[in-house]
C-alpha cells in the first residue's frame, strides 16, 4: 500500500500557547523542518498530532487533518514534517506544513559462505 502525502496541513492553536508560538507562526519560513508527536490520549482529540518547533509545544494540526493522518501514524508510518507555507486568517498567521512519508530502504545484510 501506497502512503499518501499530506500538503498543507494546517497548524493549529498557537494563541493557546503564548507568545513564542505566535512568533513561531510569524517566523517560520517554507523549506523550515519542524517536529511531530503523536497524542492519542488528548482529552479533546483522540487523533491529535501536537508540533514542536525548537522542542517546544507550538500547536496542533488541524483535528480534521489528523483524522486522516495520525492513523498512519499509529501503522508506524515515518513522516518528514517541512513547512510549506502561511495563510494569513482574521489576525492570526497559520503555519502550512506538508507531511511526507520516509522512504525506508532496506537494511543489507552480509553474508558469508563458507567453502
Amino acid at each position: 500500500m501506497r502512503i499518501p502525502t499530506f500538503p498543507n496541513v494546517r497548524v493549529v492553536g498557537m494563541h493557546f500557547r503564548g507568545p513564542h508560538a505566535k512568533a513561531w507562526a510569524e517566523a517560520c519560513q517554507p523549506g523550515d523542518e519542524i517536529f511531530y508527536e503523536r497524542e492519542p490520549e488528548n482529552q479533546y482529540d483522540p487523533s491529535a498530532i501536537k508540533i514542536l518547533y525548537n522542542f517546544q509545544h507550538m500547536g496542533y494540526v488541524e483535528r480534521g487533518q489528523a483524522a486522516f493522518i495520525a492513523p498512519h501514524i499509529d501503522d508506524g508510518v515515518e513522516f518528514s514534517c517541512i513547512v510549506s507555507g502561511t495563510q494569513q486568517e482574521k489576525l492570526n498567521i497559520v503555519p502550512l506544513v506538508t507531511f511526507r512519508p520516509v522512504e525506508k530502504t532496506e537494511e543489507l545484510v552480509e553474508v558469508h559462505v563458507e567453502a
